[in-house]
């Protein structure tokens, strides 16, 4: 009767396994980037259309982000008309990071709604290798060397070089373009009245410097009076990507990185 028994119970837990549906797991989007170049950011994030198709989960749910600390954060996604976003819970992620006009996330998908959030300046820092560091910069003539310039298999394109460097793209405002205060600072540019800019033909445009001191913008320095003719020397168009090189405190050379077919705009990271 024992063995009856037993025999009993190895069937019905048999049974009860092969009566269960086996469970897909959910497919892994690619990997994603954003810039962020809208003063709409912090309260939203619009995600890539061309991600989302290969998306199969709800329409509104929320997502995990984990940022460079190794932290979560809880960000609701959104389906609208014209897309999918991230936002509520968006703007906690994005004033825990003190994220700004100009810095460039990498969304890397870990299944589920899991991401890993790389985030990097608009110097091309991993922002996780500057956290709780101080850097000191030396003053003085930096080496002219080459810049180089990289594609790789992504499409997406590696500038490299010993100056300084930080990236911008050209917005509905054409008449200013805002340069990163670290880099202002450290390079000497606070208190200067103009900076030379220099196209890849060797044209030059001197720019006027001008410092934002309002609070809520932090004293920003920009770049004014004397832009939009060399935008339109090098017809430089909405979204096109333009690397700033310090080669000297007085002067940058300027490199055009156009937008794609489509409007697509082009990953451009800078690998000092």
């Amino acid at each position: 009767m024992l063995v009856l028994a037993l025999l009993t119970l190895l069937w019905e837990a048999f049974s009860c396994q092969m009566a269960r549906k086996p469970t897909k797991p959910s497919p892994k989007l690619p990997s994603f980037f954003k810039f962020l170049q809208s003063d709409d950011f912090p309260r939203q994030l619009c995600l890539p259309p061309a991600l989302m198709v290969h998306y199969s989960g709800p329409s509104h749910c929320k997502c995990a982000l984990r940022g460079p600390t190794g932290k979560w954060w809880t960000v609701g996604l959104e389906q609208r008309e014209d897309g999918f976003y991230f936002c509520e819970g968006w703007r906690r992620f994005v004033t825990d990071h003190s994220l700004k006009v100009g810095y460039f996330l990498v969304f890397d998908h870990q299944g589920g709604s899991k991401f890993d959030v790389t985030i990097c300046n608009p110097m091309g820092c991993d922002k996780r290798r500057s956290i709780g560091n101080s850097v000191t910069v030396r003053p003085g003539k930096r080496p002219a060397t080459a810049a180089a310039v990289e594609e790789t298999s992504t499409g997406s394109i590696v500038f490299r070089s010993e100056h300084p460097c930080f990236i911008g793209i050209l917005g509905k405002n054409q008449y200013r373009m805002n340069i990163p205060k670290e880099l202002a600072v450290a390079e000497g540019l606070i208190g200067k009245e103009r900076v030379l800019l220099k196209d890849p033909n060797g044209r030059s445009w001197n720019v006027k410097l001008r410092l934002d001191e309002k609070e809520h913008h932090g004293g920003r320095l920009l770049m004014t009076q004397g832009l939009v003719a060399c935008w339109q020397a090098n017809n430089i168009s909405l979204g096109d990507t333009i690397v700033f090189e310090l080669v000297n405190r007085s002067e940058m050379e300027v490199h055009i990185f156009r937008t794609g077919a489509g409007g697509n705009m082009r990953s451009v990271v800078l690998d000092a």
